[in-house]
């Protein structure tokens, strides 16, 4: 067994993250190097009882000390990161029995004040409706550019689609305005989980998305009919929340279910719900590997299209029976 304590004194956690391609800013937060977030606030390293932690606020990455991390990142088991660390095996076993059993203890307790902590921020957004407020308060700019990209007045009246004047972000450690179109994620009764802004003018191109509250977790998935839940006669998988809502806007097919993962590397989040149901899976240029083995691995259907599905639709006018003769051609994925 290996000496946690010894092994925690040594490494710097921030070279770690360097190593693993984030750029902390003196905020002491960056771009989660992880699962490849281009949030510049979503991943942070903080120092807590003298101890550097870290934590992926965006995405399902988790958190916790340098050894978690280089699990995490190297996708290493325990007795791995530890030797990936340069840590020696103890002398005494019953001492590390109990170190290892501390650690365990501390992990539980730290899922379980995550837990609560999400539950209750999440009822504070539920309570407040501010995804209403962004709806109802939305300006003539965000309602045109809403109909630009295929969703209508009555769409934008289904999703409670808005519009924010006035943005503000932390990047990089200073406050940055931007407006931004609003997307409420809504569970299958129809409770907002988050809310999330598409950044009009994003400090970078991949930072074009924020969460309107911080410390909800990764996005979960965008349900193009919610209440239809991970069932349906097809089942459309894509990226992109946007995508799921045009789509489904645009097929008319009353027992289809478009959902829109946060980013590729989040198709495995549904993939359980899923599994073995007419899934058709439609990658976005440049993430078909992703895609592919996704696919392979819930035993669906794939439909390279060349395109952004949204973009491809909007351009040529397509219509349901456009995804209809889609939905033939989609080809087995194993």
């Amino acid at each position: 067994m290996f000496n946690v304590d010894t092994i925690l004194a040594q490494p710097n956690l921030r070279e770690l993250v360097a190593k693993a391609g984030g750029e902390i800013g003196s905020d002491g937060r960056c771009a989660c190097p992880i699962h490849g977030g281009n949030d510049t606030s979503a991943f942070s390293v903080y120092v807590k009882d003298g101890r550097e932690l870290w934590h992926c606020f965006s995405g399902s990455c988790g958190g916790g000390d340098a050894i978690s991390f280089v699990q995490a990142w190297q996708k290493l088991d325990f007795k791995q990161a530890c030797l990936f660390l340069g840590g020696d095996i103890a002398s005494d076993p019953v001492a590390m029995e109990e170190s290892a059993r501390r650690r365990h203890d501390e992990a539980q307790r730290k899922l379980e004040e995550t837990r609560l902590q999400v539950e209750a921020r999440r009822k504070e957004l539920q309570v407040a409706e501010i995804h209403l407020h962004y709806h109802n308060t939305m300006s003539e700019w965000a309602r045109l550019e809403w109909a630009r990209r295929g969703l209508d007045e009555s769409w934008q009246n289904f999703y409670s689609l808005g519009g924010c004047d006035d943005k503000v972000i932390n990047y990089k450690g200073n406050l940055y305005h931007t407006p931004s179109l609003t997307i409420p994620i809504f569970g299958e009764d129809w409770g907002v989980l988050n809310i999330k802004h598409r950044l009009m003018n994003p400090p970078t191109p991949k930072d074009k998305y924020r969460p309107e509250k911080e410390g909800l977790g990764p996005f979960p998935p965008m349900l193009g009919m919610p209440p239809q839940g991970y069932d349906g006669s097809a089942i459309w998988v894509m990226e992109g929340e946007i995508k799921a809502m045009v789509c489904c806007a645009v097929a008319d097919h009353q027992d289809w279910q478009f959902i829109g993962v946060p980013g590729q590397s989040q198709f495995k989040s549904v993939a359980d719900k899923i599994r073995g149901k007419n899934i058709i899976v439609v990658p976005d240029p440049g993430a078909e590997k992703e895609a592919w083995e996704f696919c392979k691995t819930v035993n669906g259907r794939f439909l390279n299209l060349g395109h952004k599905i949204d973009d491809y639709v909007i351009e040529n006018g397509f219509d349901g029976d456009m995804f209809r003769a889609w939905e033939k051609q989609a080809r087995k994925g194993y």
